[in-house]
This record gives structure tokens, sequence and C-alpha cells, in this order.
């Protein structure tokens, strides 16, 4: 089964980081970041910069987390995670350590990494998802995602090339669910149709 890996909707915004001192902002000021890079499901580009991530709790809140969210739904995780991920999943994932992490004002100089998905995949069912669509039947985005039964091997985690929505397999989420990860409703996966499924249950 594949899972769609994104923070929950009742998501605490003050653990949601931006990308600049403005709490809300996708963009990194005097910077080429475009945060539109990590939902491709594509190599994160050699030349552009990588963002400053800034939140409005703080430290000592942000570091009972292995997974945090930025902007985008894309995930910011601790070294812990980072490496449990890394030797789970090989070549599927990028950890990009960003140029700086603030939170409540102050640095913070323990390690977190942003995770892009190296891949892309195609496995959204257009027939029973639901979706917004302009005047040429594009879709703009989904309501309601249905997955098709199909697995990702050999991937792990990889990006929907329609929806954009990050995936994992079942297989990763229950070795996660496994080794006890922090992160209280910042760490779970939805279920085809969005149910959620948090990985500390």
């Amino acid at each position: 089964m594949i899972l769609s890996w994104k923070a929950p909707v009742d998501y605490n915004d003050k653990l949601t980081g931006s990308y600049d001192k403005q709490h809300g902002a996708y963009e990194a000021a005097l910077s080429n970041f475009d945060y539109l890079a990590l939902l491709q499901g594509t190599a994160y580009p050699s030349d552009m910069d990588r963002p400053p991530v800034y939140f409005v709790c703080t430290r000592e809140k942000l570091l009972k987390h292995d997974c945090l969210w930025l902007l985008g739904d894309v995930p910011l995780v601790s070294a812990r995670l980072a490496g449990f991920l890394a030797d789970a999943t090989g070549q599927d994932i990028e950890l990009i350590p960003p140029a700086c992490i603030m939170a409540g004002g102050q640095l913070l100089e323990q390690p977190f990494y942003i995770l892009n998905a190296a891949h892309q995949v195609q496995v959204v069912d257009l027939q029973r998802s639901k979706a917004e669509t302009d005047d040429a039947g594009n879709v703009i985005y989904f309501t309601r995602t249905f997955l098709r039964d199909e697995e990702l091997a050999p991937r792990h985690i990889a990006r929907d090339a329609q929806s954009g929505d990050l995936l994992i397999s079942s297989e990763l989420a229950g070795l996660m669910k496994a080794a006890c990860f922090n992160g209280g409703k910042s760490l779970g996966f939805y279920r085809a149709a969005g149910h959620w499924q948090p990985v500390l249950e």
C-alpha cells in the first residue's frame, strides 16, 4: 500500500517553518530559492540556494520533534530521522541542510535536514479522485485523492507527478513506527481517501 506523507489538517501553525523572517513566507530574500523545486520529485537544483528556515516556536519545543513541516508540505527532519531514512531509502531522497534554522529568534545549532524526494511517480487514480481544473481540463489541485493500489518499489519515497504529494511505502512507514520517533501529530501518514494514520499509534 502507498501512503501520503504530509502534515495533518490540525497541525500546529507555530511548528510550520517559513523560508524568511516573516511568518508564512514562501520565498527567501536575496535568494534564488524556489520551494516548488522541492515538490517536483527531482534532484535539488545544484545552482539553487539553500533556504534559511524560521519557526515561531522556541528551540526547546522544536527539538521535541523528529519531523516538522515547512510551507508547501515539505518535511524538515532531525539528524536521527535523517540517518534512518538515508539507510532505509538509499537514493530515494536528498537531505538538504538549510542555510540556517531560527526558532523563536534564536539560532538552532542542532542539525535538521530538508527532505527532498529525488524521484517522481504517477499513482493517482484520476477516475476516482476529485480535482479542480482549469478551462482546458488541466488539474489545478486535487480536493480528494485516491491512489492506485500499486507498489512504489523499488522506491520507498517519491513525489506524485500529478498531485505533488509526498508518497511513502507502507513498509517504510511501518519501520518508522517501530523506531519510535518523536513527533506527536507531526509524524504520520494519510491512507487513500484522506484517513490520517499517526506513526505513534
